[in-house]
C-alpha cells in the first residue's frame, strides 16, 4: 500500500509540474528544446496521471507505463542537462531517486508475477 502511495505522489508531482508549465506558458511551452522534446514533456501532463491512477486498478499496466515514462524522462532530462541546461540538475536528482523506486517496484512486481506463474 505504501508503495502505491509513493508511486501516486511521484507521478502526480510530475503532472503538477507539467500542468503548471502549460497554464503559465501555453500549449507546447518548452520552446527552448526541439519540437520532439516539447511534445514529449507536454505529453507527460497526461501520461503521468494515467500511471498514477493505473497503479490502483491495473497494476501491471501501470508498472509498464511508469517504467517507460521514467526511463525516457531520465534519458531526455540527462541529455538536456549535459548540453548545458544546469537548471535540470536538482530536478534530475529527484527524478532519478523516484525512477529508482519505480524500477525497483517494477522488478519486484515482475519477479513475483514470474514466481506465481512458475508455481502453476
Amino acid at each position: 500500500m505504501l508503495a502505491k502511495i509513493v508511486w501516486t505522489i511521484g507521478f502526480l508531482v510530475g503532472t503538477t509540474t507539467h500542468a503548471l508549465d502549460l497554464i503559465q506558458y501555453g500549449w507546447l511551452p518548452y520552446e527552448f528544446r526541439p519540437l520532439a522534446w516539447n511534445i514529449y514533456w507536454t505529453s507527460l501532463t497526461f501520461l503521468d496521471p494515467l500511471a498514477a491512477g493505473l497503479i490502483w486498478v491495473r497494476k501491471s499496466w501501470a508498472i509498464a507505463l511508469g517504467t517507460l515514462i521514467m526511463a525516457t524522462n531520465i534519458a531526455v532530462n540527462s541529455y538536456t542537462l549535459l548540453i548545458g541546461y544546469e537548471e535540470f540538475f536538482f530536478p534530475l536528482l529527484a527524478q532519478s531517486a523516484f525512477a529508482a523506486f519505480v524500477f525497483l517496484t517494477a522488478w519486484r512486481h515482475w519477479r513475483i508475477q514470474t514466481s506465481v506463474q512458475s508455481a502453476k
